[in-house]
């Protein structure tokens, strides 16, 4: 089987500020091919199956509805279904399997990696509950319960949020509670079946007027079946985000814009800077030694910057630092990086611009690791 290293779909690209190396996605049957959310992996364990968002768009055009190709490194091919065309950023990788899952107005589809595999409706969400409204979403990124029986929702229509679960079975979809406000980013807990935590974008409710970045608020909250939902920190911060599951199921980390990326404790709502400094998105590796992030000085002009810590040791590594797309190239809305480790941490995947288009690239830990010894 070909690794990234050895595919022929990949080139090799080297930062010429210190020679970091990065292997982008040059085979190229999309004008724009990006890596997945950060919290969602893309790339199966076992390293054949490595999915792809994937956009056809003309020129000077930002959104459209995205389908997902496959790299198949036993086949050495890359492979685009139009038939998973998605409504949201949803899509979800069983990391064992290669099936993806993805959300389409409401309903939950899946499909397998092979050629010979045909997508599968696996759940829909209940029209009664819908009410002939059209779904804002319906999961803002799906995740899978630790028992691997679910996926969570975090379902918005109109003002009202539905937080819940949707059976993989295709059992009735289960709503936990239904809050009022802007509510996403619902992540399963990767240990407890029965726990989810979500984000309450508190910003997206001043649209009208200018929003206060220092103002502190709740945006970390989490949510226990059978319970009503709790925020996480003892008290609130100025505006937050990003956030994702620490493997043990007992901490979570996010990024406190303009202070640092934090590691909280859930059962003491205690919390711990790690990584000092204005960063965007973030990751980290299973043991928490390893950090990942990408950083913009303007969210909606984006920067690819993105950098590598070891936590123990306190050096950082720079991946990749080149500025926006200029005006007139192919590219896509929420451009943003989107850096996670992925494949046991065998490599960093991210959203790549340095050939002046949207790439996909993964780079190896192994460099990043012996360079920040």
């Amino acid at each position: 089987m070909k690794t990234p290293e050895t595919s022929r779909l990949f080139t090799r690209w080297r930062n010429p500020a210190n020679g970091v190396e990065s292997l982008i996605l040059t085979e190229r049957p999309a004008p724009v091919q990006k890596s997945f959310y950060f919290t969602n992996r893309s790339f199966t364990d076992d390293g054949r199956f490595l999915w792809v968002c994937c956009m056809f768009l003309p020129r000077g055009a930002r959104q459209v509805m995205p389908v997902f190709g496959v790299v198949d490194f036993e086949r050495d091919e890359f492979r685009v279904y139009h038939e998973t065309q998605a409504s949201s950023a949803s899509p979800m990788v069983d990391p064992r399997t290669g099936d993806l899952y993805w959300i389409s107005g409401l309903d939950l589809w899946k499909r397998g990696p092979q050629p010979e595999d045909e997508a599968v409706l696996v759940n829909s969400f209940p029209a009664e509950v819908a009410k002939r409204r059209p779904p804002e979403r319906i999961a803002t990124h799906l995740t899978i319960s630790a028992d691997g029986k679910s996926v969570n929702i975090d379902a918005r229509f109109d003002n009202e949020t539905y937080l819940g679960d949707m059976p993989l079975d295709g059992s009735p979809v289960r709503i936990w509670q239904t809050v009022n406000g802007f509510y996403d980013h619902g992540l399963f807990s990767p240990t407890d079946r029965d726990l989810q935590m979500f984000a309450h974008e508190y910003w997206a409710e001043h649209i009208a007027e200018p929003f206060d970045h220092d103002l502190p608020y709740h945006r970390l909250w989490l949510i226990r079946r059978g319970e009503k939902a709790r925020p996480i920190l003892k008290q609130p911060v100025s505006h937050s985000g990003h956030e994702w599951w620490d493997p043990d199921g007992k901490h979570v980390w996010y990024v406190h814009y303009g202070v640092a990326i934090k590691k909280v404790d859930i059962a003491t709502g205690l919390e711990q800077p790690i990584w000092k400094g204005s960063l965007a998105h973030a990751y980290s590796d299973h043991n928490g030694r390893y950090l990942v992030t990408d950083m913009m000085a303007d969210p909606v002009v984006s920067d690819c910057h993105v950098a590598f810590r070891d936590t123990v040791t306190g050096k950082e590594v720079e991946i990749v630092n080149r500025p926006p797309l200029a005006k007139g190239l192919i590219q896509c809305g929420h451009l943003h990086p989107h850096p996670q480790f992925c494949q046991n941490d065998r490599y960093i995947c991210h959203t790549t611009t340095v050939y002046d288009r949207v790439d996909l690239a993964l780079v190896s830990t192994d460099d990043l690791k012996a360079r920040t010894q």
